[in-house]
């Protein structure tokens, strides 16, 4: 068996085997405006949430008002959600 010597050149802008040029790097990417973008407009969002009031006064308008009337909810609403419960309890238990 005979093993011949590789010759290795270190030239870069040679042309590669095949006759074809290799490739240059691609360009770096473009700045990371559409990241800073996002960040940016998660900031915004964050800062905006903080700013909302702890409650909504028309909501608690509806609330007192609800919760002042005797028939609220309704007894068919009661018993629909306490035949759910029950269902739930029974489900838990087999």
């Amino acid at each position: 068996m005979t093993f011949s010597n590789m010759e290795v050149n270190t030239n870069f802008s040679a042309v590669s085997m095949g006759g074809i040029a290799p490739q240059k790097p691609a360009a770096p990417a473009a700045s990371n405006t559409a990241a800073s973008d996002a960040f940016a407009g998660s900031n915004a969002l964050a800062s905006a949430v903080k700013n909302l009031p702890a409650s909504r006064p028309d909501s608690v308008a509806l609330a007192k008002e609800l919760i002042s009337d005797p028939n609220y909810p309704p007894a068919s609403v009661t018993r629909q959600v306490s035949a759910l419960l029950a269902e739930s309890l029974v489900s838990d238990l087999q």
